[in-house]
């Protein structure tokens, strides 16, 4: 009986191997790139979004106690706020925060408003930073809401008219809004 030949095979890889190789490897790297874009615009603690940059706030898992923030643009056609501070304290008086279950400090946030546009902003202790949006100044307010339009904003030398609410921020930098009511308190 004779031995089987030997089968020699050359040191190349065949062209739809090369193909499928390539094809692997930019799927990881895609792959890889959209999961880090998604990781990266999480804001899951208070340091993963840096003081003055913007954020966008929406319900989480369709539980209105439960809100989830991710890094926007600040000129978003949603509504954002801007990280103005954080602390394991109070906010300052017109400041909304963010708590995260694994530190007691807070991220203080401002809403990022703009002159000449009018927002529903909620009233009651039960507000979310989520009952925030930007509205026609036409629109209906609803029960815990008022609708302001932005009259003026500037720095915090800023006065505003009578009759006008004098929202005043200090950090990230000095910044005054001047809303007018347009419906409810």
């Amino acid at each position: 009986m004779t031995a089987p030949a030997k089968v020699r095979t050359s040191g190349r890889v065949r062209p739809a191997g090369i193909i499928a190789i390539v094809a692997c490897a930019a799927l990881v790297v895609l792959g890889g790139c959209s999961s880090v874009e998604r990781v990266t615009n999480n804001v899951s603690k208070p340091s993963d979004v840096a003081i003055g940059q913007c954020v966008q706030v929406r319900t989480a898992g369709g539980d209105d106690a439960t809100v989830e923030a991710t890094k926007s643009d600040c000129d978003a056609d949603a509504m954002t706020f801007i990280a103005s501070q954080i602390v394991s304290g109070e906010c300052g008086e017109f400041e909304n925060y963010l708590t995260f279950p694994e530190t007691s400090d807070r991220l203080c946030l401002m809403p990022n408003f703009a002159q000449s546009e009018c927002y529903s902003i909620p009233q009651s202790a039960g507000g979310s930073l989520v009952d925030f949006k930007e509205v026609d100044c036409d629109a209906d307010a609803g029960p815990d809401s008022v609708i302001y339009r932005v009259e003026t904003t500037g720095d915090g030398s800023l006065e505003c008219a009578e009759g006008q609410v004098k929202a005043t921020y200090e950090k990230p930098e000095p910044r005054v809004y001047c809303l007018a009511s347009l419906s409810g308190a």
